[in-house]
């Protein structure tokens, strides 16, 4: 998440330097708008292809760089992500190329194979992301600002319960408790909706 804040913020800072076309305050905005819903995604993506974080990030700032480019190409009402992915599978494929002769990669056969199975799971990956959303909205308050010191501000447990007043051992117990609710309220949720 750091990882993707972070990147996020760079992006228009450096659009003058790019030459972007992109004067129109509103496709900014809708550009930033979709680069934050989808950026997690695209990173998740890349690293699926190349499974090393420094070339993931490598990869990663070069694809938003080229989509905040190229977004006057977008077509508005078709599917940000999917074209976010082809661009960095595009990327994924020349930087392998490129580092073909450094060391021994996969095969195009085999990165177009982890690119189908990755896009296939990416519909799975939205409805347990909404699920996910959903059951926490279902938490007790005290269970979601667990929830929230844990992973939305990254504190350690040990950190965690300092700032609640709790023993470390009850933050661990009450944390494995939350993620077992949360993992059957996720499961109960998909299976409602795939039977609908």
């Amino acid at each position: 998440m750091v990882v993707f804040w972070y990147r996020i913020g760079q992006i228009a800072p450096h659009s003058a330097s790019l030459g972007c076309r992109l004067n129109d305050p509103r496709k900014t905005e809708e550009y930033v708008r979709l680069w934050t819903s989808h950026g997690q995604q695209v990173y998740a993506y890349i690293l699926s292809l190349v499974a090393n974080r420094a070339d993931a990030d490598e990869l990663f700032q070069d694809v938003s760089m080229t989509l905040w480019t190229k977004f006057d190409q977008f077509a508005p009402g078709t599917c940000f992500r999917a074209w976010a992915c082809q661009v960095a599978f595009n990327k994924v494929r020349t930087f392998q190329q490129l580092r073909r002769h450094k060391t021994l990669l996969c095969t195009e056969e085999a990165l177009e194979m982890v690119d189908r199975v990755v896009l296939e799971g990416a519909g799975k990956l939205d409805v347990q992301h909404d699920a996910l959303a959903h059951c926490l909205d279902k938490l007790h308050p005290r269970d979601r600002d667990l929830i929230e010191r844990r992973y939305q501000q990254d504190a350690p447990p040990k950190t965690v319960a300092q700032q609640v007043g709790r023993s470390v051992t009850a933050v661990y117990k009450a944390l494995t408790r939350i993620h077992n609710a949360l993992f059957d309220c996720i499961q109960r949720t998909t299976a409602t909706e795939g039977n609908q």
